[in-house]
């Protein structure tokens, strides 16, 4: 550095992935032939946030039925190394499909632990047999997180059944009337 200069420096600080929140001091010191500066800086880790959705079995799909309630658990895990607070479950569905939760707010989740929270889907009492989407999310001002499951709308058995009948009675009341008719 010239005589009455200056010369910046740039410092790059990485702290370790498993930093405990705090503050940190960390000595710098500039050295030369015939003098040595010393500087204290300070550093504020704040965290990290992460948070994810899911199902305790990793299986992001579930079979439902038309105007019945299907339960599924989900699994929320605090991955970051702060606790998070008031976080909060919502729902995107197709038209009129009815999604709740047990518990919809979830006032603190420590780092590094999960909590198990029942979602409840109603599928529309028309909606036709196949495939949907509907998008489950947690999230507060720090962290979100979503998922999509897709669930399948059945048709109940109970209705085939019922058709076979009807149409065993139909064969049943057919061949009674040409057996004692018989063909004219």
């Amino acid at each position: 550095v010239d005589a009455w200069g200056s010369q910046s420096v740039t410092i790059d600080i990485t702290p370790s992935e498993n930093v405990e929140v705090g503050e940190y001091s960390i000595p710098v010191t500039a050295v030369s032939t015939s003098e040595t500066l010393d500087l204290e800086l300070t550093v504020n880790i704040t965290g990290t946030y992460d948070v994810t959705l899911s199902t305790p079995t990793g299986n992001l799909s579930l079979d439902a039925y038309a105007n019945a309630e299907q339960s599924l658990t989900l699994q929320i895990t605090n991955n970051g190394n702060v606790d998070l607070t008031n976080l909060s479950l919502s729902s995107e569905a197709p038209s009129n499909w009815e999604v709740t939760f047990e518990d919809s707010e979830i006032e603190t989740l420590e780092a590094g632990q999960s909590v198990e929270v029942t979602a409840y889907i109603t599928p529309d009492e028309n909606a036709m047999t196949g495939d949907y989407v509907t998008t489950l999310t947690v999230s507060n001002d720090e962290v979100s997180s979503d998922a999509e499951f897709r669930v399948s709308v059945k048709t109940r058995t109970v209705w085939g059944v019922i058709a076979v009948v009807i149409i065993i009675a139909l064969i049943g009341g057919l061949g009674f009337i040409i057996k004692k008719y018989g063909r004219r």
